[in-house]
């Protein structure tokens, strides 16, 4: 996506490569990168995640695009072509994307790869819940 100097996202592309990946490039030092971080990661991308008013949602699926069927690569860029204000946000924490079967078991292999993984499950300031599954034992039934 194409952002301008306050973060509003002026152009979105939902998985651009060639001439149109080349067109996305930006200066990434106006979300905080410092010039060598920045020439390294001169693009930005959609993690996939929407914070919207529940207002503006009904407004965008019943009003503006009561045909769409896929937020990011509708919606969004359809919400940019109206005038609405989309704002960016810049995450500089580990993601991965995670859309297909494939790509699940890749990153769930990728975190024991490392000594260190890339994130911390115990970081008091930034805790990852879990909820324990309380199923009974395996009986086998001579299947």
């Amino acid at each position: 996506m194409k952002i301008d100097e306050e973060g509003r996202i002026i152009e979105f592309a939902e998985k651009p490569n060639g001439e149109q990946l080349k067109a996305m490039k930006v200066d990434t030092t106006i979300l905080g990168l410092d010039d060598e971080r920045a020439k390294e990661m001169p693009y930005i991308a959609s993690m996939g995640i929407y914070v919207v008013s529940k207002d503006v949602m009904i407004n965008l699926l019943r009003d503006k695009f009561p045909g769409a069927n896929d937020f990011g690569s509708e919606v969004i860029p359809g919400a940019t072509s109206i005038g609405l204000r989309v704002q960016a946000y810049l995450f500089d924490g580990y993601w991965e994307d995670i859309g297909t079967i494939e790509a699940f078991y890749n990153a769930n292999l990728g975190i024991t790869k490392k000594p260190i993984p890339d994130f911390s499950f115990y970081d008091r300031s930034a805790p990852i819940y879990t909820q324990p599954r309380y199923l009974p034992s395996f009986q086998d039934a001579g299947c």
